[in-house]
């Protein structure tokens, strides 16, 4: 904890006030990161440049705020932008670069930038720091507010002619949490021979948030989990470069992961006879008869013997290291030979010393349950590649990369269950039930998998203005386990790619994948896949740009029970017209189309349109439903952005950007609303900016936020909204 006293002069002037704020600012944001090292092409500096104990130093600070109107939705608003009213340091810089590099005393050049701080869901400080040859650092700090509240997100849906109608009218899985990530690398020497690095990397995730659990017997509890996740990561490395061309690297990765969610009861809004609080859960349903057929007195207390929480805890700390090691190597210094290759190691070990779970309640004669367990799991990890290009000629060159990756994770665990009979909630527990299983985890005991992939390319430069790439991928998957479980996949992928230069305004290039695979992993896996890419650049005159794109995406995994097929298509186009300095246009659209289909068995309480008898497989797991999963979400994005210049001292903008959806989805519940799947987002956008006088600039900024759905709600609460927000700053530069 650091404190500062500072007094302020009577006769302050606004530059003045302005540079002290400025430094406190910088001082506040304390984290760094690395410029590129590089020839020094600082110009001399001129008389007017602020130049401080032999820096040039440039600021600037802007401070203003935000002005909030929203009206519909709160919850899809924090969800979709979450901006709020209040003061904002909107933006601050600093830069400072020796006029003589020789006389620097800590550092040559020195740039920091931040931005949100204030109450913003997203602010960012980022530090770059040199001293010449000696060392280069860099270093940043993030922290985002992380908010989703869509109130269909596991939702029941409860029917309406439930007695009593008890709807969920938010998502029983709300997200509230904030991530902290600090990221800091030091390189040391950076253009000597020999060069050390050295690093660290926090994620820090912590907040409240909410989930169900299910029990059983059609009790869903809701959960209060206290998210508290974190990872830290510690690396050093050295490279060095024996010959010119050549690079050979070294690095160690120490990495520790602690995770200490815990989970415990929230939701207690019934009581029994006695007055004791009592929870029924998520699912309140008499037509599910969940958690049973008539869970309330005439009273309106809940009866004893219905299934229902009294109280729930959950912990489970785990504790994981993952060190690793990788040696590298780069060379160009055989002529017309490059080659690089990595070989990597990990070792990882993971620790559930103490878990354990409370549920103190009713379920199926159980009054109370009490678990505890402990595990471990270790994970053995090779990665390995190598790749090789040789330039036959100055026209014709092959390359061939080999990739080799291998795992196995043994694991083994212990766990007690310990089982309290009784039938109302209004008595004690009674007679204990104590079983406990210990061994190898089933299902994880030796799981192991080996993959090689081996990709082979020819390069012809058939002119100047063309060039062909066509080769061949085959991959090797092997996945066993301890079970005798053996699943061998094989594919083959041809490679085709060109690249067009028919005239100097114009570039077209355009790849092709194709594969095809004797087995899958899992049902979505695919045994058949198709990539097909195309990107064009077009420049007829200085001021006009135009570029488009066409991305396709096909798998398939045609077999008995799964028929499955999915594609992902995109097409976009872009304008960018700029005629002079005055004023500019910037104009896109994009088209893309999720498509995939999957049977799928399912269970509800009616058929739903489409819904046919599961096979035989699917009835025999309790699920009578089976639907061919059909999901489409074509969304079309557009956007028009203009630059408007009249003036030297003003400034403006303005846009409009609309992103529209008309998906569908299989409704394996009969008041499932297609929700955002048929949905709008508009966001149109001005601002202008005004150089009051010199190193002062006045700015105003709107934006609109609007989001809607083209279906009805649902017996959920609406999510469309609308928010006007207003930004006014003022931006000091010296």
């Amino acid at each position: 904890m650091m404190s500062a006293t500072f007094s302020i002069p009577r006769r302050l002037t606004l530059q003045s006030i302005a540079r002290e704020l400025s430094l406190i600012v910088f001082t506040a944001g304390i984290v760094a990161g690395s410029p590129a090292i590089g020839q020094d092409t600082t110009p001399p500096p001129s008389p007017e440049d602020n130049i401080r104990f032999g820096y040039l130093v440039h600021q600037s600070i802007d401070f203003g705020g935000h002005i909030v109107n929203q009206s519909g939705s709160g919850a899809m608003y924090n969800t979709l932008v979450n901006i709020q009213s209040g003061p904002r340091i909107l933006n601050s810089t600093i830069e400072m670069v020796a006029v003589n590099p020789a006389h620097g005393f800590l550092f040559d050049r020195l740039s920091s930038s931040s931005f949100g701080y204030g109450g913003d869901p997203y602010d960012a400080t980022v530090m770059n720091l040199s001293k010449g040859r000696i060392y280069d650092f860099h270093g940043s700090f993030r922290r985002d507010r992380q908010y989703f509240d869509y109130d269909l997100l596991a939702n029941p849906l409860i029917p309406p002619e439930s007695q009593p109608f008890v709807p969920r009218l938010n998502s029983p899985h709300l997200y509230n949490t904030v991530r902290r990530m600090t990221d800091v690398n030091l390189t040391v020497a950076p253009l000597s021979v020999v060069r050390a690095r050295f690093g660290y990397f926090q994620n820090i995730n912590q907040g409240p948030t909410y989930t169900s659990y299910h029990i059983g017997n059609g009790l869903d509890g809701l959960m209060l989990q206290n998210w508290r996740v974190s990872t830290d990561v510690w690396n050093a490395g050295i490279d060095w470069k024996p010959l010119e061309g050549t690079t050979i690297s070294f690095d160690e990765f120490i990495t520790h992961y602690k995770g200490n969610t815990n989970l415990e009861l929230s939701g207690l809004n019934y009581n029994l006879s006695s007055g004791t609080p009592v929870s029924l859960g998520v699912d309140v349903s008499s037509v599910w008869n969940a958690p049973c057929a008539a869970p309330f007195n005439p009273n309106g207390s809940v009866k004893p013997t219905c299934n229902s929480y009294l109280a729930y805890t959950r912990s489970a700390p785990t504790r994981t290291l993952l060190p690793s090691e990788q040696f590298r190597f780069q060379s160009t210094s055989l002529r017309n030979i490059s080659m690089n290759g990595r070989v990597m190691y990990m070792g990882t070990t993971s620790h559930l010393d103490n878990y354990h779970e409370n549920f103190n309640g009713l379920i199926n004669g159980t009054r109370e349950q009490v678990i505890t367990a402990s595990g471990s799991a270790r994970r053995i990890n090779v990665n390995a590649d190598y790749g090789i290009t040789w330039q036959v000629t100055p026209k014709l060159a092959f390359s061939d990369v080999f990739d080799f990756w291998y795992f196995r994770q043994p694991a083994s665990f212990s766990y007690t269950q310990t089982n309290y009979a009784g039938t109302s909630l209004l008595n004690p527990p009674g007679a204990a039930t104590t079983t406990t299983t210990t061994g190898p985890l089933p299902g994880y005991t030796a799981v192991n998998q080996k993959t090689k992939v081996n990709t082979f390319l020819a390069i012809w430069d058939l002119s100047r203005q063309a060039r062909v790439t066509a080769g061949y991928r085959y991959s090797s998957r092997i996945i066993t386990d301890a079970g005798g479980d053996f699943v061998p996949i094989h594919a083959d992928t041809a490679l085709f790619g060109l690249a067009l230069t028919p005239m100097p305004e114009l570039r077209i290039n355009f790849n092709a994948d194709v594969t095809s695979a004797d087995n899958a992993f899992t049902r979505i896996s695919p045994r058949k896949l198709q990539h097909y890419r195309m990107r064009t650049a077009y420049t007829p005159r200085p001021w006009l740009k135009l570029n488009g794109a066409i991305n396709i995406l096909t798998s398939s995994d045609n077999v008995q029970t799964v028929e499955h097929f999915a594609h992902s298509q995109d097409f976009s186009f872009g304008a960018s017209i700029h005629p002079s300095e005055k004023w500019g246009i910037d104009l896109n659209y994009a088209y893309d189309s999720i498509y995939s289909r999957t049977n799928m068995c399912y269970n509800s309480s009616a058929p739903v349109d489409g819904g046919q008898p599961s096979p035989p497989v699917c009835q025999q797991s309790g699920l009578p439903y089976q639907s061919n999963g059909r999901y489409d979400q074509p969304t079309n994005s557009a956007s028009i952005g203009f630059v408007f210049n009249p003036v030297k001292r003003l400034h403006a903008t303005g846009g409009y950007r609309i992103s529209s959806v008309d998906g569908t989805a299989p409704p394996i519940n009969i008041r499932q609303v297609p929700g955002s799947l048929q949905s709008q987002y508009q966001t149109p956008y001005g601002g202008v900016a005004f150089d009051l006088a010199p190193n002062w600039t006045w700015k105003g900024d709107y934006n609109y936020y609007s989001y809607g759905e083209g279906a009805p709600a649902g017996p959920t609460l609406p999510r469309a909204f609308h928010a006007n927000i207003v930004t006014l700053s003022v931006r000091y530069a010296f």
